[in-house]
């Protein structure tokens, strides 16, 4: 699937969203074993929920199974252990009408309301394909399985979607629908180079893409898919091409997705807005509301790179930056690199010097806010400003003066009000040393207190986030030109 083709796809799910016959809203659970109680938002048709081992992302994703088809989710044995109390309900909107369905569990049964009217399927091709080889490899001629079942001969067309999913180049792939206990399950022969070979003796990676493909592609328009951590057996690169694939599925067949993963590259494989991160608190599983802090990010191994410098005049400059990255895009912050230039003649002589910028490395001046409408204009596009008009050090140095108590509350000294009556008519970098030397404080330790007394005075909040946003829109505007100068 080519890139361009991708983002269509990642545009077209969230500008259309409301074209899609079945529309998920939420998902509320209560006093549900392992769970607790918790809502969890479904704002697009498909969400991944993330998060390591053990947070509860297989009870939730059952937990939905049962409120949407409970019949069928009782008949699986593990979920009816995991689900042996408690409530469920999973509002949507369908048929121009908002709808719930909703369950109550009780040792193993379970009682609802509610009248979900859309096919429901539930995936774990890891335990599921594992089931079927174990069933298939009790037949040593493979006519005995595919005895009167005619194959479906995939066409040309389907051959090179399923060699994308698949990392392969399957000369030929033929897919018998095996009549089971548990309803219909696939038999797969394949080409491949000169062998011949089928589901019997196939890795484990190789059936589970392919019944994941199979199971997605047989899915009627506008169902709701429920798939259990697709990673488990397959390679990297086929984890990024199946996110790719039912990305396109998703949209080409209106289905609504929630997926359970810990996989790096599945959830790298969607924009942010899909993602639902987990996390326990107590008893309670509870999600992140906004971007996940880098430390749990950093438990499913997602580590950020950094791709963005961004050039500041002194280490006020340096720290104030990183405060605010800290507090309100902690995630954006592990991308950065702040370099101090010793003044803002070396952060324009710089910039200068650099030109156009880098396509894998964006390069930004932030200069102190006395510099509005000072910088050449040739820099305005890679170039913004910190919060207020002054210099920050000139800006904690009023705060702190003209309410010295609030430094006190902070610090937990009680010598504030001398030491600044000693420090009038400092110079300003000498000022910060000597109150920060005179608290018994580093300069480094300071900063946060005054950060903190800074961000309490009204309109700074808005103040720091609108710089945040330009910085965003000076790294997205790059990037736009980049692409446009590729096409």
């Amino acid at each position: 699937m080519r890139a361009a083709r991708v983002t269509d796809y990642r545009r077209r799910i969230k500008e259309r969203v409301l074209q899609w016959q079945l529309q998920l809203q939420r998902f509320a659970f209560q006093e549900i074993p392992t769970l607790g109680s918790g809502e969890i938002p479904l704002s697009l048709p498909l969400v991944v929920l993330a998060g390591p081992n053990g947070v509860g992302k297989t009870t939730i994703l059952r937990s939905v199974w049962a409120a949407a088809a409970p019949k069928r989710a009782t008949q699986d044995s593990p979920t009816s252990l995991k689900l042996s109390s408690g409530r469920a309900s999973l509002t949507y909107r369908a048929h121009n009408l908002d709808q719930v369905s909703e369950v109550t569990f009780a040792s193993g049964s379970l009682t609802g309301q509610g009248s979900f009217d859309y096919e429901v399927i539930h995936i774990d091709a890891a335990v599921e394909t594992r089931l079927h080889q174990r069933e298939f490899a009790g037949f040593q001629d493979v006519n005995d399985i595919i005895n009167g079942v005619g194959s479906r001969n995939i066409d040309e067309k389907t051959l090179v979607e399923v060699n994308y999913v698949s990392r392969r180049d399957y000369r030929e792939v033929k897919i018998y629908e095996i009549e089971s206990d548990d309803g219909i399950i696939p038999f797969f022969e394949v080409a491949y180079g000169n062998d011949r070979y089928d589901s019997r003796t196939m890795g484990a990676g190789e059936l589970a893409i392919l019944f994941l493909w199979w199971t997605i592609d047989r899915a009627a328009e506008n169902a709701l898919l429920l798939i259990e951590e697709p990673e488990t057996n397959l390679s990297a690169a086929t984890q990024e091409a199946f996110s790719h694939y039912l990305l396109g599925a998703t949209v080409d067949k209106r289905l609504s997705v929630i997926m359970t993963s810990h996989s790096p590259k599945i959830i790298n494989s969607f924009d942010e807005e899909h993602h639902v991160f987990l996390f326990r608190q107590g008893a309670n599983v509870r999600i992140v509301e906004s971007t996940p802090p880098p430390v749990l990010l950093s438990m499913l191994g997602i580590e950020p790179h950094i791709d963005i410098v961004i050039l500041v005049e002194d280490l006020a400059a340096h720290w104030f930056l990183r405060q605010i990255l800290e507090r309100h895009r902690p995630g954006l912050s592990r991308r950065i690199e702040i370099s101090v230039r010793n003044g803002d003649g070396n952060i324009i002589k710089l910039l200068e010097r650099i030109g156009s910028p880098f396509s894998a490395v964006k390069i930004l001046g932030l200069f102190d806010g006395d510099l509005r409408g000072k910088i050449p204009n040739a820099l305005t596009g890679i170039s913004t400003f910190l919060p207020g008009e002054k210099p920050i050090e000139r800006i904690f140095r009023a705060i702190v003066e003209a309410d010295p108590s609030a430094l006190e509350a902070v610090s937990g000294s009680q010598d504030v009000g001398p030491i600044l009556f000693a420090l009038q008519g400092a110079e300003q970098h000498d000022w910060y040393a000597a109150l920060s030397d005179h608290l018994g404080l580093s300069k480094a330790q300071l900063f946060p207190m005054l950060f903190q007394l800074w961000e309490r005075q009204p309109g700074n909040t808005e103040n720091a986030v609108e710089m945040l946003n330009n910085i965003a829109q000076l790294i997205d505007l790059e990037s736009e030109g980049a692409t446009h100068a590729q096409e």
